[in-house]
């Protein structure tokens, strides 16, 4: 009977231990990519013709994998420059203002909300993709099977020096069995990223390897810090060390 009982606990918890792989936030295990891209601005993915072409038909084949597809949900941040007159002392200056994009889903209706036609008319900051939808995961208390986030790595006044122009994340949960790797690659070669690079990561648990530190969970991944502490744009990007930590997708060439 007391074997029994030990067994019956065994696989209680290897019972738990699967679960907690599969469905927690902190244990759910991804296909981790970063994307660093061109510095150029005429190439930036929010720009509404570089995203139709180079950007939106490679994300496509990796939502399209997913069942919960119907319930991406996507939030983005632009805004619109305005001249206002400062009270204190009666100078013009520029304001940026949030423009409200309402909901957005994954359908060419809300791309054209969130995108723009050029890098003069508004100002892009970031783009975040969960599908499903964030509300759903909190629901279930599971993290997304899917993970896209983009950042716009130029402030308002375009004036700091930048060693890339944008910033993306991609997560895929190991869960989906989908091979995104020949994916990803097609869409760094399109787009002649300066590097993309691939490990293994939980959602939910701060990791340090190497040079390389992780302090929050995937959905608060940026490129500040995450290199010997220090702003990515301080340091020469050719000298950072990605390999053995990372496998190396990509190179821009």
């Amino acid at each position: 009977m007391k074997l029994i009982k030990e067994l019956g606990n065994k696989f209680t918890n290897l019972y738990d231990n699967l679960t907690n792989t599969d469905s927690y936030w902190e244990n759910k295990q991804y296909d981790f990519y970063l994307i660093f891209g061109q510095a150029d601005q005429n190439k930036s993915p929010w720009i509404k013709t570089n995203w139709k072409s180079d950007f939106e038909p490679y994300f496509d084949l990796l939502i399209k994998n997913n069942k919960n597809i119907k319930d991406t949900g996507i939030r983005a941040t632009k805004s619109k420059p305005e001249k206002r007159i400062s009270k204190k002392d009666n100078k013009e200056f520029v304001y940026y203002s949030d423009i409200k994009l309402g909901r957005l889903k994954w359908d060419e209706k809300s791309h054209e909300k969130w995108t723009i036609s050029n890098n003069t008319e508004n100002y892009f900051l970031d783009f975040e993709l969960w599908s499903p939808i964030w509300t759903i995961c909190e629901k279930r208390q599971s993290p997304p099977e899917i993970y896209i986030s983009i950042s716009n790595e130029r402030d308002f006044e375009n004036d700091r020096d930048i060693k890339f122009g944008y910033f993306i994340v991609v997560a895929i949960a190991k869960s989906l069995k989908l091979d995104s790797k020949p994916i990803l690659k097609k869409l760094s070669k399109k787009i002649n990223s300066k590097a993309t690079i691939l490990k293994t990561r939980r959602w939910g648990k701060p990791e340090k390897e190497g040079n390389w530190t992780f302090a929050n969970w995937i959905q608060d991944t940026f490129s500040n810090g995450i290199y010997k502490g220090k702003n990515l744009h301080s340091l020469e990007f050719e000298e950072l060390e990605f390999e053995p930590i990372w496998e190396v997708i990509y190179r821009h060439k």
